[in-house]
Parts: structure tokens; sequence; C-alpha cells
């Protein structure tokens, strides 16, 4: 499946590079979502990393003459991405993440829209200052590894470092979290659908 998905990517970056802007709105409506978790989760600001996701496809669009057309086109996106999302963190000196409001039901009474909130926002805090114990590439390591589901070896090709890197800041990255996997495990189990 996945060797479908990079020649499905493939073709779709082929036909962006051609100027179709349909396969340009294809590209980006298969990936974005998950390159805007991947950069939430290096930034951990929403907003940011949304502009940073959309940074990088205006520069494709506008850049696509000159841009390679053999690429892996899933690490290339990712490695812009991350490369936005680090210039506009450096160019915004962002330190706290913006809170994302929940959608309402418009049958809950006010009561509960308000505790469904502070209980939202409260898991979102301790998870946030779970990750934010980790250092951006622990951060970064373990969003690759599990949100964007990639093998070691695809994240060291995404990083440019070493297989063992990855794998040496996994585990210190994970050993941190243990501290906090109580708050992680509730906050995922929430998020299922």
């Amino acid at each position: 499946m996945k060797h479908v998905d990079n020649e499905r990517h493939q073709e779709i970056w082929q036909e962006t590079l051609a100027g179709n802007l349909d396969a340009f709105g294809d590209l980006f409506d298969l990936l974005a979502k998950e390159l805007i978790s991947y950069a939430y989760k290096v930034s951990m600001d929403r907003a940011l990393a949304k502009d940073a996701v959309q940074d990088v496809f205006i520069y494709i669009w506008q850049h696509r003459d000159s841009l390679a057309k053999e690429v892996d086109v899933r690490f290339y996106l990712y490695s812009a991405v991350k490369r936005a999302t680090v210039l506009q963190m450096r160019a915004f000196s962002l330190n706290e993440p913006i809170s994302e409001n929940s959608s309402e039901n418009p049958d809950d009474s006010p009561e509960a829209i308000w505790v469904k909130d502070e209980t939202e926002s409260l898991r979102k805090q301790r998870v946030e200052k779970s990750l934010k114990s980790l250092s951006e590439r622990e951060r970064e390591v373990i969003s690759l590894k599990y949100f964007s589901n990639l093998k070691i070896r695809e994240i060291a090709v995404v990083l440019k470092i070493k297989e063992q890197t990855v794998a040496n800041t996994l585990q210190i990255a994970l050993s941190k979290l243990r501290k906090h996997f109580i708050y992680l495990l509730w906050y995922l189990i929430c998020q299922l659908p």
C-alpha cells in the first residue's frame, strides 16, 4: 500500500510541476492534514503549523518550474514543513502554544459546554506540558514516529541524522514521557473516533 501511495504522490507531484492546478489541489488534500499535525507537534502552535504548511505549498506552486521532478514527495514535504515551521518559530519567538476552541454541540447546556471545554482544555494543557518536557528534536521524532507513522529509517532521512541517533532520541523521549504517560494515554483515547 505504501508503495502505491508513493507512486500516486510522485504522479501528482509531476502533474503539479507541469502546472496542473487540480493535481496541486490533490497534493494538498492528500498530505496537508498530516503535515499540519507534524508542524503542530514541532511548534505546539496550531495557527503557526497551518501557516507553515500553507507557506510550503505556496512556495511549491510559485517555484514549480525550478523544483526537482524526482523526489520522495512525502519526505520532501516533511523536510520543507520542518524548515518553514522552525523559521516561523524563530521569527515570532513563540514560547506558548495557542489553544484551539473545541466545537460546541447546540444541544448541550451552557454548563455542560463549559465543563466539556474546561476538561478538554485541562487535558490539552497536560499533554502540551508533557510534550514541552521534551527537546524540539525529541518532539519531532515522537511526532514522526507515532503521529505520522514513519519508520526509524524514514525519520533519519527526513531529519538528516543517523538511524541510531533517531533510535536513541526516541528512547530518551519515551523515558521522559513515562512520567506523564497517564495524561497522554487519556488524551489519545479521547481522540479516538
